[in-house]
């Protein structure tokens, strides 16, 4: 039954960005505490460097564990795939940040319960680009 599990690319999808999610906190984190960008401003381009490397990371990851039929050549990656992924990513930030997150405050809807709702959408239209744009076989 796990393994059957593990051959469900929705399944690895979430494992990926539990993945990712984790790897972005200890990057940040260690940027921070070890790294000693520690002031406000410091503290948002750890933010920005965090997110980014995080966003390059989770690329290779689902590429590699997620979509893997997804062809490999440079030229596809680099030129395609890796900035199809951003912008679907963009997408995402745009629909939570400008969009969900105003409509479901004015509504009234709890904060937390509002990013918990933002992150399901964001998944679910990030997996959505990523199955029909970013990593799509011909």
């Amino acid at each position: 039954m796990l393994k059957k599990l593990f051959q469900k690319k929705i399944f690895r999808f979430i494992i990926c960005g539990a993945i990712t999610a984790a790897f972005n906190i200890v990057l940040i984190y260690s940027m921070i505490e070890y790294l000693k960008l520690n002031t406000p401003l410091l503290r948002n381009v750890a933010n920005i460097l965090s997110l980014e490397v995080s966003l390059v990371f989770s690329f290779f990851v689902y590429k590699v564990w997620v979509w893997s039929g997804s062809p490999w050549k440079i030229k596809e990656v680099l030129l395609r795939q890796m900035p199809l992924y951003h912008l679907s990513v963009f997408a995402c930030v745009i629909t939570r940040s400008c969009v969900l997150f105003p409509i479901l405050d004015w509504i009234k809807i709890n904060y937390l319960v509002n990013t918990l709702i933002g992150i399901l959408i964001g998944s679910i239209i990030n997996y959505l680009m990523s199955d029909k744009f970013v990593f799509k076989t011909n």
